[in-house]
């Protein structure tokens, strides 16, 4: 005969099974979503996918899967969906301004690292 202590040992371990199984379905979803998303934006998404697995074994389940999840939500918002440059990134444009001297007429010549055109006729940055 089956006593309740029996019943109530039998219930929790089927919550803690239940609980597993949610935290392994979890943890598939959120891998493959974090894998496809990195793939999307042109990142490293094999390493990303390694360091959530071993987070998550290693940093107490939930917790290391939480915290990587968390700091790939930070550094996803550097890189755009295609791996394009964000605005404001990557090299100078030249501005749209016409390359002859306001002076002298002459060539002039565009220099980034001053972010200025300069005249070698006039020997002066414009």
């Amino acid at each position: 005969m089956n006593t309740a202590f029996q019943f109530f040992l039998f219930d929790v371990l089927l919550l803690i099974l239940a609980l597993c199984a949610i935290g392994f379905v979890a943890l598939i979803v959120g891998a493959v979503w974090m894998y496809r998303d990195a793939q999307s934006r042109r990142m490293d998404a094999t390493v990303w996918l390694i360091l959530l697995i071993v987070a998550t074994l290693l940093g107490g389940g939930i917790v290391g899967f939480a915290i990587v999840f968390v700091i790939y939500l930070v550094v996803r918002e550097n890189h755009p969906v295609g791996g394009a440059m964000p605005v404001g990134y990557g090299p100078p444009q030249a501005p749209p301004v016409p390359a002859a001297c306001p002076v002298c007429g002459g060539p002039m010549t565009w220099y980034p690292q001053y972010q200025r055109w300069y005249c070698p006729t006039c020997a002066q940055y414009r």
